[in-house]
């Protein structure tokens, strides 16, 4: 697979891992620079032999890793493989990577399995074939892939961790998300929009895809839908298509609707290349950057991630998961009383197992609901030094300074 440009291979991805120890940007800029005119798609380029590989996830929580120019490697460790495995446990020097004030962001969103990670490597400039598959644990990460689109346009696909209906992992992926959403901002990188992918052979809307479309709408905001692209994907595995178009169907006309009316528009993804880049270049023809909902609230109302739109949303998810599992608790305990005026004690010990499963549930869920509520101004303080001797940074990334000039604004408390 060749890359998409034709001016040399531009710098590797990075890996934005998140952290609840991020700060809120200092200052922020909400006037975006306008798009460039006249998008291009070209062809040829760099064999993938020729392209850097990309920069694997496992640095320090919620910083972009600092990227140096690259060591030359013994012949016994050129292969993709044995050079993947020394990055998961030894540190890897990579050319530098720079954010450039005509960057565009482009997240890709879905659930996991839906294709977000082979959808990136489709297009991604820095090719490998496990992309997005290699690390354990690597959809909880945000990970970001350059894509050359032309001599002056670069955009930055972002895959993004799904929200799997577990609530720990919700809230560590909503924490994750929100800091890069703000991360970008606090930098004038603008937003182009948002793609959304859903698969297609998935035969039912169960509640982790539910969860997800809502989350979906929370971060984005209802003035924003008009640049979103709900997008089927993985039509090539359908046994029958005509269960495909039935699907995509009820999408429309029940799930999406009322997306659709507001502006978003639906497409499908056939899995190749130039169907990946005619998705892309659609949303970029919409011309006008975004600033999200979420960052809105951080960056410029200086919320805390609780108190959002997505936040609160979530923790609606959260408090509707634990009213379930105190009812089934409630009949559990009718059960288990009943099993004793029988006297069936195996059935009776059967409940016990399971009452206490569920005791333990709610227990967790109320943890979980009380634990990122903590007041950001009573942390602050551990920062405050920190961040004086780093403020001087802020602001020079949007002229072309290296990642590693940025970690100021990554190292702080982020709720």
């Amino acid at each position: 697979m060749s890359t998409n440009n034709g001016f040399g291979p531009p710098p590797p991805p990075y890996s934005f891992v998140g952290s609840s120890r991020l700060s809120p940007p200092q200052s922020v800029c909400p006037s975006l620079p306008a798009y460039h005119a006249g998008l291009s798609l070209g062809y040829g380029g760099p064999s993938p032999s020729q392209l850097p590989n990309p920069l694997l996830s496992g640095g320090f929580p919620g910083v972009l890793q600092t990227i140096r120019p690259p060591v030359q490697q013994p012949p016994s460790m050129t292969t993709d493989d044995q050079f993947l495995c020394q990055n998961e446990t030894t540190a890897v020097q990579r050319p530098e990577f720079e954010l450039r004030p005509e960057d565009v962001v482009v997240p890709i969103m879905g659930m996991i399995g839906a294709g977000k990670s082979t959808f990136v490597s489709l297009l991604a400039d820095c090719q490998n074939a496990a992309l997005g598959h290699i690390l354990k644990g690597s959809t909880r990460d945000v990970e970001v892939y350059p894509y050359q689109v032309d001599r002056k346009t670069r955009v930055l696909l972002v895959d993004t961790p799904g929200f799997i209906g577990t609530n720990r992992s919700d809230i560590n992926t909503l924490r994750s998300v929100a800091n890069f959403f703000c991360l970008t901002f606090s930098n004038n990188v603008k937003t182009a929009g948002i793609i959304y992918l859903h698969d297609i052979t998935a035969k039912r809307m169960d509640g982790a895809a539910k969860r997800n479309l809502r989350m979906l709408r929370k971060l984005c905001g209802a003035t924003n839908l008009s640049k979103v692209i709900m997008t089927t994907n993985k039509w090539g595995n359908l046994g029958e298509l005509h269960d495909g178009v039935s699907r995509e169907k009820q999408l429309r006309d029940c799930y999406w609707r009322s997306m659709l009316s507001r502006g978003s528009t639906a497409m499908r993804h056939t899995g190749s290349r130039r169907s990946a880049e005619q998705i892309v270049k659609a949303l970029l023809h919409k011309r006008q950057p975004i600033v999200l909902e979420i960052q809105r609230e951080m960056g410029l109302h200086n919320q805390q991630l609780s108190n959002t739109a997505a936040g609160r949303e979530l923790y609606a998810d959260m408090e509707r998961d634990r009213q379930r599992y105190a009812g089934e608790l409630v009949a559990l305990r009718q059960e288990f009383d009943e099993a004793l005026r029988r006297k069936d004690s195996e059935y009776g010990h059967a409940l016990r197992g399971t009452k206490a499963q569920l005791q333990e549930k709610i227990e967790l869920l109320e943890e979980r609901m009380r634990a990122p509520r903590v007041d950001f101004h009573r942390l602050k303080p551990e920062t405050n030094e920190r961040e004086l001797g780093k403020k001087k940074n802020f602001g020079r990334t949007a002229l072309g300074i290296g990642v590693g000039a940025i970690l100021g604004l990554t190292t702080g408390i982020f709720i």
